[in-house]
């Protein structure tokens, strides 16, 4: 049987650590070669250069392409979308795959489906079928249609991508790989988590008290209310101070207004530059973050991991805004608006709460291997 060439194509950190599985085992898989394509944040000093992390796992790289243009306006998101499918036409025609394989619902994502649409080359999505706010949830719905095989996460994604019209003989319900990351990831003692070499590039803040309870916060611009972000951080900052337990907080993604959030951030960080509760982080390695949450006494802000990780640690979540709206969740996330009041107010009842019971719902850490076995095994053809 001829071997399948998999390009898989990563833009930034959250949908490489939703990757990294799944190219584990297309690496061991005898019938499938792995070729992996990065572009986006990965490669940008300001967002961690994360394409180090992607080395140091122990993969290849057989492409880099520079797809991002300076700025964080919906004008530059849109422009760096045109840049990606030129560039990533030229990276298709050499490498030439079999498949492309990608994740999710992320901007930078959507170029790499278009180009390999018009290239007539097969294309299989993961995490399709999930509902949300904002543009991603346009754009996963957009990708389900330009692609040819399906790995939902659930069975309310499975369902509702066979409702978009997809031939239910393609949708296979796989888990989410990133969960096979969380559960497979080993543990950190927590006062050693502290002390691990070499941390990740940070603000000018003291060290972390183990000994302390803490917070981890992590909020990214929401693009559908492109102007917002600057007061919607502040608000979130505010909370934050109010409740005065030490925060440890990344820095947003490569989104339009993610400029906007972060001079927020170090405005508030200069005018209180006197209290040591606030640790700001551009990037922290995955195994290093998913120890973080597994301690953490509450996570806070919009990010997906605070949804569908969140759960399987029983961590007491509060969900901010639009970003998450009708993903499924666990019984451990309260959903508020942007306000200080209701910011505080929710925390202060998460933390009283303590750890919720483990839930299980977005997987149960053997996607990767599920994945490579169907794309070994499947008949891929562009026809729809």
């Amino acid at each position: 049987m001829k071997t399948k060439n998999i390009a898989v194509y990563t833009a930034n950190r959250s949908e490489y650590s939703r990757l990294v599985t799944v190219m584990e085992a297309i690496k061991k898989h005898p019938g499938l070669e792995l070729y992996v394509v990065v572009g986006g944040s990965h490669l940008i000093e300001r967002y961690g250069m994360t394409v180090q992390d992607i080395e140091h796992d122990g993969f290849t790289i057989c492409e880099r392409v520079q797809t991002v243009l300076e700025g964080t306006s919906p004008e530059t998101m849109a422009k760096s979308a045109g840049l990606s499918i030129i560039e990533l036409t030229t990276c298709f025609q050499r490498v030439r795959p079999d498949v492309l394989l990608v994740v999710g619902d992320r901007y930078d994502m959507f170029p790499a489906v278009v180009t390999a649409s018009y290239l007539n080359i097969p294309i299989a999505h993961i995490q399709g079928g999930e509902k949300t706010g904002t543009l991603d949830e346009s754009i996963r719905h957009a990708a389900t249609k330009f692609s040819h095989i399906h790995f939902p996460a659930t069975e309310q994604g499975r369902d509702l991508i066979i409702r978009m019209g997809e031939d239910p003989g393609r949708v296979f319900i796989t888990g989410c790989p990133s969960i096979d990351m969380l559960l497979s990831i080993p543990v950190i003692d927590k006062h050693a988590l502290f002390k691990m070499e070499p941390m990740p590039s940070k603000t000018s803040v003291p060290s972390l008290d183990s000994g302390q309870n803490y917070i981890l916060c992590v909020q990214h611009p929401v693009t559908t209310e492109y102007g917002k972000g600057f007061e919607q951080m502040i608000y979130t900052l505010e909370a934050l101070r109010r409740v005065g337990m030490q925060t440890v907080l990344i820095y947003p993604n490569l989104d339009a207004g993610s400029d906007d959030m972060i001079t927020a951030l170090r405005r508030f960080s200069l005018r209180n530059k006197s209290e040591n509760w606030l640790f700001c982080f551009k990037h922290i390695p995955m195994p290093i973050f998913i120890n973080l949450m597994r301690y953490a006494s509450c996570m806070v802000g919009n990010s997906s991991a605070g949804i569908r990780e969140s759960c399987y640690f029983g961590i007491p979540t509060v969900n901010i805004g639009s970003r998450q709206n009708n993903r499924t969740h666990g019984s451990n996330v309260i959903n508020v608006g942007h306000d200080t009041d209701k910011i505080f107010h929710a925390v202060i009842s998460q933390l009283a709460h303590g750890p919720y019971p483990v839930e299980h719902i977005y997987g149960d850490g053997r996607s990767g291997e599920r994945i490579a076995r169907i794309l070994a095994e499947a008949k891929m053809e562009v026809q729809k």
